[in-house]
C-alpha cells in the first residue's frame, strides 16, 4: 500500500537544485485532509510541476525547464475522472534526463491505495 499524493506536496528532481510542490490542476473536489488529490494528468511543465531551479543536465548549469513526460507507478485502484491517482511511489521522467519523485505526501498522513 501506498499513501495518496495531494496539492503541496514535496518533489524533488535527480538532476534540479531544490524540492518544489506539485500544483495540482486536474480536478478540485477529491481531497484528503484538505488537500486537493493529484492524478496523472497533473504533468503540466510549469503550471503542475515548477522550475527545480538549475538543471544539472549540462555545464554549466542551466535554469531548470522541467519536460515531464507521463507519471508512473500510480494507482492501480483509485482514479478520479478517468485520470489514475498519483502515489508516494510515483515517478516521471523528465525529457531533460531527470527522475522525478516524492519527498512527501503533502497534507495526506493517512489514506493508502494500491
Amino acid at each position: 500500500m501506498s499513501k495518496i499524493i495531494t496539492n503541496g506536496a514535496k518533489m524533488e528532481c535527480t538532476l534540479g537544485a531544490s524540492p518544489v510542490p506539485i500544483i495540482v490542476t486536474s480536478q478540485t473536489f477529491v481531497k484528503i485532509n484538505g488537500g486537493i488529490v493529484a492524478t496523472e494528468a497533473d504533468k503540466a511543465p510549469m503550471a503542475n510541476v515548477p522550475t527545480f531551479g538549475a538543471c544539472k543536465c549540462a555545464s554549466p548549469n542551466p535554469p531548470c525547464v522541467p519536460s515531464p513526460i507521463a507519471w508512473l507507478k500510480t494507482s492501480l485502484i483509485h482514479s478520479i475522472n478517468g485520470n489514475k491517482s498519483l502515489t508516494q511511489e510515483s515517478f516521471c521522467m523528465c525529457a531533460n534526463g531527470g527522475k522525478i519523485t516524492f519527498v512527501d505526501t503533502g497534507s495526506n498522513n493517512h489514506v493508502e491505495t494500491k
